[in-house]
């Protein structure tokens, strides 16, 4: 039992990079809180360290049954070492598979033939407040399933997942009637490839510059770079990702963006290349290319400590349903759109108390 009176308790769903990132950061930061590296060192009153991981679920053989603190650095994970973290006590449960597992990492990810376990039972026990589900791109079974355990569990939900869950009438429905808050769909990094894109496109349309065509196309070494590999997938991920990018702005341009490949030797680390063809004053050509290196694993976990945080603020006020103010701040696919200044203030009033949900 926790002595921070309080504690947020978290449930997670899929240990991969992003989770690594979360578990080590929580430890990271134990004694330093407000850090300058935190974006957002107390929402609400709750700080990072605040966050309790009490329950984990997973599929693979190399993660189930052990320790979280362990299963972290378990293969297919390949996140840097960026503390010691001593073990949890949180043992890795066995969920069923459903469509977690793509084609493309079968020889990757093996099932454990361990008994699946009852994920509300678990959930119930260990007093969970927050469930975050943490399944690669174009896993839909797999997180309504952990919607579902959220329901009957009566827990808040983040779904960091692409799958439809906060934007779904249906289950924003259903969290709205039992009272629950709902955060979705699909994480945002904070330093990652979509919000630098929108930033960048809405700049150039700021300054005069015509956007014509522009491209953010991706390589990485992680799992999710390995599951988009499957092509079903990969364009449920680029339609998330375009989707996001075009409604940040009224003006309309070609777009394409997301993964193009899986090299194994880049582990936790994404390259992103970005390409933009515009027009300026008199119609002259102006073109950039850049590329952004980062770690797929610190740059979710910055975001997620402060959905979680958000999560926990919710369910204390009893909102039920999508979480208005916060979701187009920390997500690519919320349930409405906001400017990305108009959902930075959103979030802030939301954590401040100024605006309710």
């Amino acid at each position: 039992m926790s002595s921070n009176s309080n504690a947020i308790k978290v449930a997670v769903a899929g240990i991969g990079n992003m989770i690594s990132g979360l578990v080590q950061g929580i430890h990271y930061y134990q004694d330093k809180p407000n850090d300058k590296t935190i974006l957002h060192p107390k929402v609400g009153g709750f700080q990072i360290n605040d966050i309790e991981i009490v329950a984990a679920f997973d599929v693979s053989e190399e993660k189930v049954g052990k320790d979280l603190c362990e299963a972290i650095y378990e293969h297919p994970n390949k996140v840097p070492s960026s503390i010691k973290v001593p073990l949890s006590g949180v043992m890795v449960n066995k969920v069923p598979a459903f469509d977690g597992i793509a084609e493309s990492a079968t020889g990757v990810v093996k099932e454990s033939k361990v008994k699946d376990c009852d994920v509300v039972s678990v959930l119930n026990a260990c007093d969970t407040d927050v469930l975050v589900i943490a399944v690669p791109s174009g896993v839909v079974e797999a997180a309504e399933y952990f919607a579902n355990a959220a329901l009957e569990a009566n827990v808040a939900l983040i779904n960091a997942s692409p799958a439809p869950i906060a934007r779904n009438s249906s289950w924003a429905r259903k969290f709205r009637e039992a009272r629950l808050p709902l955060l979705g769909d699909d994480l945002q990094s904070q330093a990652g490839g979509t919000i630098f894109h929108k930033g960048l496109i809405n700049l150039l349309f700021e300054i005069g510059v015509r956007v014509l065509d522009t491209y953010q196309l991706d390589v990485s070494g992680g799992l999710e770079g390995l599951t988009t590999l499957d092509y079903e997938r990969r364009q449920f991920k680029r339609k998330v990702k375009e989707e996001s990018i075009s409604r940040s702005t009224d003006e309309l341009f070609n777009i394409a963006s997301g993964t193009t490949d899986y090299l194994d030797f880049l582990g936790s680390t994404r390259i992103g290349n970005y390409w933009v063809k515009g027009e300026g004053f008199l119609g002259q050509p102006i073109t950039l290319d850049i590329r952004m290196n980062s770690l797929d694993s610190s740059n979710g976990a910055a975001t997620l400590v402060d959905a979680i945080r958000c999560a926990k603020i919710a369910l204390n006020r009893v909102i039920g349903g999508p979480v208005a103010s916060v979701s187009p701040y920390l997500f690519k696919a919320p349930p409405i759109y906001m400017e990305h200044t108009e959902g930075i203030q959103a979030f802030n009033d939301f954590a401040s108390g100024k605006r309710r949900d």
